[in-house]
């Protein structure tokens, strides 16, 4: 019999699909009381649904075509409202239970590969600091080539794409309640490093059981 600890070394991870549904996302928050949507092992992989932060009017507005819009965010902006929704503005897809997982841990997230599940994104100016921003010019919609991974932001200027997850991070201390999806913290969050591409590792300390580890707003 092998010890216990070298059978967990040698346990064949095991993949969950996570949809992104009205029932699956954290809109806003994260939260050390908010219920997990998936349990997985140390070690498993997660294959993810995430969306895009804006909602079917906003798209509408910068020139999507409603037949292009997910039904998946049209559900979530719909039927998540009133107090399931905010402080925040990120749709996040879980929290996810790490078994094993508790306050003092440190939890590794390897970021596997990115894929896009639409074939356009949007580019505009928002966020903390809006004398930056020309708030006469809205948001535009760029374009996706999912097969080159580029976008032509304009006739003859084409952008190599890295996609990486704006928001990643686990529950705050439950002292701290419900924290918003805006800002940065402890538990990591709306990080918006654009090195965190597929590939790399993020390592975020555990404040709740479970960590309750949550992704989403994709660049």
């Amino acid at each position: 019999m092998l010890p216990a600890a070298l059978a967990a070394q040698t346990r064949t991870p095991k993949t969950h699909r996570l949809e992104a549904t009205p029932g699956t996302v954290a809109y806003g928050y994260y939260w050390a009381g908010a219920r997990p949507v998936l349990r997985i092992a140390s070690g498993d992989i997660i294959d993810v649904d995430t969306l895009l932060t804006n909602n079917p009017i906003g798209l509408q507005r910068a020139g999507v075509s409603p037949e292009k819009i997910q039904d998946s965010l049209k559900a979530i902006v719909a039927e998540v409202t009133g107090d399931r929704r905010g402080p925040g503005g990120h749709i996040l897809t879980g929290p996810v239970y790490v078994e094993g997982a508790e306050p003092g841990d440190v939890l590794e997230v390897k970021i596997l590969s990115i894929d896009f599940s639409i074939d356009y994104g949007y580019n505009g100016c928002n966020g903390f600091i809006p004398e930056n921003c020309d708030r006469s010019v809205g948001s535009r919609i760029m374009p996706i080539d999912r097969k080159t991974m580029t976008s032509e932001y304009a006739p003859g200027i084409v952008i190599p794409l890295r996609p990486f997850f704006g928001s990643m991070g686990v529950a705050p201390a439950p002292e701290l309640g419900r924290v918003s999806s805006n800002p940065p913290g402890r538990h990591a969050g709306n990080l918006d490093n654009r090195e965190l591409v597929a590939g790399t590792t993020l390592f975020i300390p555990v404040f709740a059981p479970g960590a309750l580890f949550e992704i989403g707003d994709g660049h």
